[in-house]
């Protein structure tokens, strides 16, 4: 399996999950061995995904306060550059992120494969989400700016996914990434055990170097990027840590101590193995 960005040839980095890593020889891009259909990320992203813990969220719903605080966060960190129009929100889940938008003054539109969060999101925030991925839809050049947190990790195919985000925007248009660092010192630290490495929610391995080549590939140029401030509720916290605590025999003596968090608690997360880039696409 050849890499989606430069083409090049790739080898085993390693064994996770019982999927392959590989790595391009080329570009040094990572990414999991596994060819997924349309049929395969339904799977992936099940109820289960946003509601049974794990890699997954213990209840993606809790965190809708914090996650309509984020999309305001981004707003305001982009309006030098852009400050209103419409916005397209891939992989939008129930469309938090996509209200904060919308608190902001932008016209907001998301993408999202699971049905459940679809329905949620326009039942509960009148949210316009439609079904489906970046793969599949159908470009209209109607977007001024399209949103990606922490999603392009997730994309099956890169290639037409980002031809499709161009095409879909107008000449000028603005495309905001935020994903992790495979080369941060958290993701050095922790190497294969690294919480980013979780086939087969997780696809691509990026770092700043590797995104910029597949964003020039498809015609971008990058403006401006940074460390996004984060924070996690401590329910989502703790599933992780419980997750991987299991995985890293050195800290399987502290998971009890994971139970006194308490819930529904906003926590900072430490933020050095996120990144954000604000790209533009070149008339």
């Amino acid at each position: 399996m050849n890499c989606q960005i430069c083409g090049g040839v790739a080898s085993l980095a390693f064994t996770k999950n019982n999927y392959r890593i590989l790595e391009c020889k080329s570009c040094n891009h990572y990414f999991t061995e596994l060819r997924v259909t349309p049929e395969k990320v339904h799977e992936i992203y099940n109820d289960s995904y946003f509601y049974g813990g794990g890699d997954g969220y213990s209840d993606y719903t809790l965190e809708g306060e914090m996650l309509v605080k984020r999309g305001e966060y981004y707003a305001r960190k982009i309006r030098k550059c852009i400050s209103s129009g419409k916005v397209l929100d891939v992989g939008a889940a129930a469309g938090f992120i996509l209200r904060g938008f919308e608190n902001m003054g932008w016209h907001g539109t998301g993408i999202e494969p699971n049905a459940k969060m679809v329905e949620y999101g326009k039942s509960k925030l009148g949210i316009d989400l439609r079904m489906g991925t970046l793969e599949k839809v159908h470009p209209e050049s109607e977007f001024d700016l399209i949103v990606m947190i922490q999603v392009i990790a997730h994309l099956f195919d890169l290639n037409i996914s980002m031809k499709n985000a161009s095409d879909s925007l107008k000449p000028g248009g603005y495309i905001l990434i935020e994903t992790w660092n495979r080369s941060s010192l958290t993701a050095k630290l922790f190497g294969r055990k690294w919480h980013e490495y979780s086939p087969p929610s997780t696809l691509n391995f990026f770092n700043k170097k590797t995104l910029d080549i597949l964003m020039n590939k498809y015609n971008f140029q990058k403006i401006k990027s940074g460390w996004p401030q984060k924070k996690i509720l401590s329910n989502h916290g703790k599933s992780l840590l419980r997750h991987k605590i299991g995985s890293i025999r050195l800290l399987r003596k502290i998971s009890p101590l994971v139970s006194l968090i308490p819930d529904n608690v906003l926590l900072p997360y430490p933020a050095e193995d996120l990144f954000w880039t604000l790209y533009q696409k070149k008339i």
